[in-house]
């Protein structure tokens, strides 16, 4: 249409002054006056479209953090507070989608106006210039077709404007974040002439652009092939910058780095697929059975693949969801171990294992013995226990190197990290922490003598307003999430489904159940379906009218007197053809806009409702419904509810009321066409029942298919550090572009069954005009020229009604399946209220005490 539309209004204008002479110029500066007006509408509504993008990206953004976050929500009871956060954004996109809809009614309105105010203006000009001529059928139902070929670019082109205008904001955002400034792929070195194995000279990092403050500062480093390097501080020190600088996520302000050799990745929050163990750790690598066995028992992974009732088969969820902490840490430390890199950064994993796990990695793993001895391993850690068996001790502080060198020669100097040893032992003693500190202490006392108790009392006293967060780190072992030795009696016994833990999207087949429809129609509220359907009554009554008086005026016998025009009768047939028109216009504006503004009610109930649902779902619905999937219906199901539905409700009650008009002035102006409407109906419903269905269908498996992009596209975002330290961005990005080919290879085939819907609705709409031209020639002694006119000018129109209305019965069809999808998660099992009706006394808590009384717990089943 963007091409079409125009070409379609100039081949119609040519015509019409071929029809009615320069009469035609009044209609044509209709045209031209009405423009400007639509380019103002159109710059309000692209400023509003921004605007709405911005309050959608928003919500999604939350919503996602909200997703991704559950556990915690639900821990602390935020649902109900991260719900009216979510709300209040929603509160702004819909009102923003309210002026939009009350601007796009009045640009229909004036699309609507400008067909028959340009054949009114057309009209009215040739009716007074010319004293001695008359409207004759001929004149009149020949300009009225090219009139009605006007109707549909006229009709469409707010439509084609409005697509552009969302099509060039969504460009500009494109091309906003497509030049954004992106990660220097070349900060990093990769020299194999380096003597050293990690170089850093002078370097200065930040985290942003090249103008913000550096966060790491004149970082020197030198480390040898095979090293173990410890890197402590306290927090907020830039520990993990650093390991970040390393792997070039940081903006490097200046200096220089160069690595040798590949690079492995274990980030602090272990990153997991949604896959099978096995597949976690070989992580796209061949199966090497020695290899992997040896990782497996290295990484303390053997007794858990006992008590996994697929054993490594067993799919572990999106983000590990079914795993404890230590488990995901552990299956993420062997990814990288079995990987073979010639580099490995680790980001404190032993944080979240039990002291004894995490002395059997060490060991097994990290240590002067174990499967990385002979790797460079740079190390972030809170655990002081193993220090003395590092190579090398890094001691950052304020984003600076403070001290560098082996574990006795830092003790030697006194300096930052015998404080650093001291504020752990401070800490120490003021928790539960179970580590064995007493070598440490005694190094401490050797080294600083009698000055060891001195320093220590400092520390306690700096130390004691973080005593209570950082024992929790120091303690990790103790009250872990890590669950590895698991009581076998606790597994489920149910085995049916151990290797799928996250359930297929449910896809509906079928016709839309009537149910979902009545959903919907509860949401819009009665009356405002009741005034809906009255005012297309209406309007196009108005319409028929405003034709049927056209036909009347054109047969008049009596507007020729003595060769001049009755001008007493011309204008009272002039007058009432403007005042119907007119009538038309105004009941357009209410008619356009009354669907628009139901079903913006209907958009507010059913985000509401389903947003509602979804954070009541007890855990094991997020355990087993991917955030990709519940993203999906909180964005692009509700953005078709938001904006596609309208249109369909509204052009397809357009449509229907446009076909029974049709019919209606045919089969009135040669009642013969009432032999053929059977045929020709049981025809158009052939098709409408073969391409329906297949359509809907289509759009049920399009909604499938874009899940798992969304999902994988989201599991990647978290991981991104990851998939880039290990150099896997291009099968990512590869995979990615398989699931987004997917979902295109389905969309395609949408519009394959669209053309395959207008080839054959041509053939019907030519009969149509076939037999009304017929039969109006068969009855030419019977039929006046006036009504033959109205009936073929109506039949003319027919195959593009049809067509349009096919599509859009489809496209709600097959658009009302996001009602049924955001229907479905609205109906979902709820947990218990968030409030209950008798709460606890006004002074309750009064102690900090957890009481439990013949609890019995199971693991669920899968």
């Amino acid at each position: 249409m963007i091409w079409s539309a125009p070409l379609q209004i100039a081949l119609a204008l040519y015509f019409l002054w071929g029809v009615l002479g320069p009469s035609v110029m009044a209609g044509l500066a209709v045209i031209i006056i009405l423009m400007p007006f639509n380019g103002v509408l159109a710059g309000f509504q692209e400023k509003m479209q921004s605007k709405l993008m911005l309050y959608k990206d928003q919500r999604i953004k939350l919503m996602s953090e909200v997703l991704n976050g559950i556990k915690v929500l639900k821990m602390y009871a935020w649902e109900e507070s991260f719900q009216n956060q979510i709300l209040r954004i929603r509160n702004k996109e819909l009102a923003i989608l309210k002026r939009i809809a009350i601007l796009t009614s009045f640009m229909i309105f004036i699309w609507i106006c400008t067909p028959f105010l340009v054949s009114l203006m057309s009209f009215t000009c040739f009716v007074l210039v010319n004293d001695t001529e008359v409207l004759d059928s001929k004149r009149a139902f020949v300009a009225l077709s090219l009139f009605n070929i006007l109707r549909f670019p006229m009709f469409m082109l707010p439509t084609v404007i409005s697509d552009i205008i969302q099509t060039a904001v969504s460009l500009k955002r494109l091309n906003k974040f497509l030049n954004s400034e992106e990660l220097d792929v070349n900060a990093i070195e990769h020299n194999p002439d380096e003597k050293q194995q990690i170089v850093v000279e002078n370097g200065h990092f930040t985290w942003g652009d090249h103008e913000s403050k550096a966060v790491l500062k004149n970082i020197n480093l030198q480390i040898p092939r095979g090293f173990l390097v410890a890197v402590v501080g306290g927090v907020g020190s830039g520990k993990t910058s650093l390991l970040s600088a390393l792997l070039g996520d940081m903006d490097k302000l200046s200096g220089r780095v160069n690595i040798k050799g590949n690079i492995a990745y274990v980030s602090q929050q272990a990153w997991i697929q949604n896959a099978t163990l096995q597949n976690n750790i070989l992580f796209d690598q061949p199966l090497d059975k020695n290899k992997y066995n040896k990782v497996i028992e290295a990484c303390a992974l053997a007794t858990d693949l006992e008590i996994l009732a697929g054993g490594d088969q067993t799919e572990i969820g999106e983000k590990g969801i079914n795993l404890s902490g230590g488990q995901k840490q552990r299956v993420s430390l062997a990814r990288a171990v079995y990987c073979d890199a010639d580099n490995y950064f680790l980001d404190d994993p032993l944080s979240a294992v039990d002291s004894h796990v995490g002395k059997h990695i060490f060991e097994k793993v990290l240590g002067p013995n174990g499967l990385l001895k002979n790797k460079t391993r740079v190390w972030v850690t809170h655990n002081v226990s193993y220090l003395a068996q590092a190579d090398l001790v890094v001691v950052l502080r304020d984003g600076e190197v403070s001290e560098a060198g082996s574990y006795q020669q830092l003790l030697e100097k006194k300096g930052a990290f015998a404080e650093f040893l001291l504020h752990h032992l401070s800490i120490a003693e003021t928790s539960s922490a179970t580590q064995d500190l007493e070598g440490i202490k005694n190094d401490l006392e050797n080294k600083l003598g009698s000055d060891f108790q001195r320093k220590l009392q400092l520390a306690r006293s700096m130390s004691s307003r973080s005593a209570a967060s950082e024992a929790e780190v120091l303690e990790a072992g103790d009250h872990s999430q890590d669950t590895q030795a698991k009581d076998k009696e606790g597994t489920p016994d149910d085995e049916q489904a151990f290797d799928q833990l996250i359930e297929d999207e449910k896809t509906e087949t079928g016709k839309v159940k009537l149910e979902v429809y009545m959903h919907y129609l509860s949401k819009i509220g009665i009356k405002s379906a009741i005034a809906t359907v009255i005012m297309y009554v209406v309007l196009h009554s108005l319409q028929i009218s405003v034709n049927f008086w056209l036909a009347i005026w054109s047969n008049d016998d009596k507007m020729l007197v003595n060769g001049t025009v009755d001008t007493q009768r011309r204008d009272m047939y002039l007058g009432v053809y403007g005042g119907l028109g007119f009538g038309q216009a105004l009941a357009s504006l209410f008619t356009d806009l009354m669907p628009f503004l139901a079903c913006w009610k209907a958009a507010k109930l059913l985000h509401a409702l389903m947003l509602d649902n979804v954070l009541k779902s007890p855990l094991q619905f997020f355990e087993v419904t991917p955030v990709g999937r519940l993203l999906s219906r909180f964005s692009k199901d509700v953005e078709t509810v938001d904006n596609s539905l309208s249109w369909e409700i509204s052009n397809t009650l357009s449509g229907i009321f446009e076909v029974v008009g049709t019919v209606f002035v045919i089969s009135y102006s040669t009642p013969m066409f009432m032999i053929v409407i059977l045929p020709i109906a049981a025809m158009y419903y052939m098709i409408q029942r073969f391409y329906v269905p297949t359509t809907r269908q289509l759009m049920r498996i399009e909604s499938v298919t874009r899940s798992p992009a969304y999902s994988h596209f989201n599991e990647s975002i978290l991981g991104a550090t990851i998939i880039r330290a290990f150099g896997v961005k291009d099968r990512f990005v590869r995979e990615s572009q398989q699931k987004v080919d997917y979902y295109q290879s389905v969309h395609y085939l949408s519009k394959v069954a669209d053309r395959w819907l207008a080839v054959r609705l041509e053939t019907v709409g030519g009969l149509i005009i076939f037999f009304a031209a017929l039969f109006a020639v068969m009855a030419r002694e019977t039929i006046s020229p006036g009504l033959a006119g109205l009936s073929i000018s109506y039949t003319l129109e027919i195959t593009q009604t049809l067509s349009w209305l096919v599509q859009m019965m489809s496209g709600l069809e097959a658009d009302i399946v996001a009602v049924e999808r955001m229907k479905e998660y609205a109906e979902i099992k709820q947990e218990a209220a968030w409030t209950v009706a008798n709460g606890p006394p006004a002074e309750w808590p009064a102690t900090g005490a957890l009481q439990l009384e013949r609890l019995t717990l199971a693991y669920r089943a899968g």
